[in-house]
């Protein structure tokens, strides 16, 4: 990776859709359970987890879903034009060269 690269600019897509991931299984599966296990723990009436992504209309999924497709998109022709212009990534290039 060259100086003029930095790490944020090469790293941005993957942390975009990890996060994306850590998000969704947090609001959809671990706060969940732990709503559940915290009522059955204390003997207090059990009250349903509420998605916090899910309000206003899920604006949060809609827009993430546009980042990472549009993220997604944009690297596929960026690949696509590479393979026209014939340059090779440091990444590919070391590993596919003999030896």
């Amino acid at each position: 990776m060259s100086r003029e690269n930095s790490w944020i600019k090469h790293y941005w897509r993957p942390f975009m859709a990890f996060q994306y991931l850590a998000v969704c299984l947090a609001d959809f599966i671990f706060f969940p359970l732990l709503t559940m296990l915290f009522s059955y723990w204390t003997g207090t009436t059990y009250v349903q987890w509420d998605p916090i992504t899910l309000k206003e209309s899920g604006f949060y999924h809609l827009s993430m879903g546009a980042i990472i497709g549009v993220a997604a998109w944009t690297r596929g022709q960026e690949k696509i034009s590479n393979l026209y212009t014939g340059k090779v990534s440091e990444k590919t290039s070391s590993s596919q060269t003999p030896k």
